[in-house]
C-alpha cells in the first residue's frame, strides 16, 4: 500500500487550522516545522512555515502575491523544475517517510496543479479536504486582521476557492462545511474517512478526546453575517454548499467553470 497525503486545500480563514489540527491528533501526520501560534490563531495554524515561505517565493517568482486576486499561471512560472527539486526536498525533510501525512497553507488553494505534481512523484496518494466557510465571515475575519475591505476579502475567497475547486476536480475530495465539522467533529471526520478510504483513529460514541478540548466554542468570532451583495460570491457559496452536500455533479461543475470565467474577467477589467 502507498503512502497517502491530506491536502486540506481552503480559503485563509475558512478553519482550515482546526480541520487540520483535529486531523493531526487522529493519525495525521503534521509537518515537522510548524508555524508558531498568534494572536489571531492562539491554537496554531498547523502548518510548515517552510512549505509557506516557499509558496510565497513561488508566487512572487510569478508576480503575484497570498492577497492577490488575480489568476496565477503556473506554466509561466520561470524554473519550475528547479522549484519542484526544491519542494521534493522540502516534502522530506518536513514529513520523512510517514503516511498519511496532512498538508495545509492555504496558498496551496492557487498552487495545487504544482503541489499534485510534486506528491504524486515523491510516492503520494493524495486526496483532498476542503473546508468551507461562508463568504461573509471570512471577508469579516480578514478585515479584522489585516484591514481589507468587504470586496477585497470577497475577491480574495472567490479566487481561492474557484482555483482550488477547479483544480482539485477528478481527484479523491470531500467538501467540508466548517459550521458542520465544529458543531459534528466526529461525524464529519468518520465520514471523510470513510470517504477517502484514510487510517484515521476517530473515536466512538461520546468518548472524550483531545479534540473536545481543541475545538472550543470561541474559535468562531465572526459567526454569521448580512447576506453577500457580491452575486459571484453567492453563487460560487451556493454551489459549493451543493457540492458538499450532494456530491459531483456535472452541472455544478459546469457553473463553477462559468463563474470562474466571470470573475477572471471581472478582475481584468478593475471592478
Amino acid at each position: 500500500m502507498g503512502r497517502s497525503a491530506i491536502v486540506v486545500l481552503g480559503m485563509h480563514r475558512s478553519g482550515t487550522s482546526s480541520v487540520t489540527g483535529a486531523l493531526a491528533m487522529l493519525g495525521a501526520a503534521p509537518p515537522r516545522t510548524l508555524m508558531a501560534p498568534a494572536a489571531d490563531n492562539p491554537r496554531g495554524f498547523w502548518e510548515s512555515i517552510v512549505v509557506a515561505d516557499f509558496n510565497d517565493r513561488l508566487l512572487a517568482a510569478g508576480g503575484s502575491r497570498w492577497d492577490d486576486p488575480r489568476p496565477f499561471d503556473l506554466a509561466a512560472l520561470p524554473a519550475r523544475e528547479d522549484f519542484a527539486q526544491e519542494a521534493a526536498h522540502l516534502l522530506k525533510a518536513e514529513f520523512g517517510d510517514q503516511s498519511p501525512i496532512v498538508m495545509k497553507d492555504p496558498r496551496i488553494c492557487r498552487l495545487f496543479p504544482f503541489w499534485a505534481e510534486v506528491l504524486r512523484a515523491t510516492g503520494q496518494d493524495v486526496v483532498v479536504v476542503s473546508p468551507l466557510r461562508d463568504p461573509v465571515e471570512v471577508a469579516a475575519s480578514l478585515s479584522s486582521r489585516n484591514g481589507f475591505s468587504r470586496q477585497e476579502g470577497l475577491h480574495l475567497w472567490l479566487r481561492h476557492v474557484l482555483d482550488a475547486e477547479a483544480a482539485s476536480r477528478g481527484r479523491p475530495r470531500v467538501f467540508l462545511p466548517w459550521s458542520d465539522f465544529l458543531a459534528d467533529w466526529r461525524g464529519t471526520t468518520s465520514s471523510l474517512k470513510a470517504r477517502l478510504a484514510l487510517p484515521l483513529d476517530v473515536p466512538e460514541g461520546g468518548r472524550p478526546h483531545a479534540v473536545d478540548d481543541f475545538l472550543s466554542r470561541d474559535l468562531r468570532h465572526q459567526a454569521g453575517g448580512a447576506p453577500s451583495d457580491d452575486p459571484l460570491a453567492v453563487r460560487a457559496w451556493q454551489a459549493l454548499t451543493h457540492l458538499a452536500r450532494h456530491g459531483e455533479e456535472p452541472a455544478i461543475h459546469a457553473e463553477l467553470d462559468a463563474l470562474r470565467a466571470d470573475f477572471d474577467r471581472k478582475i481584468a477589467a478593475g471592478v
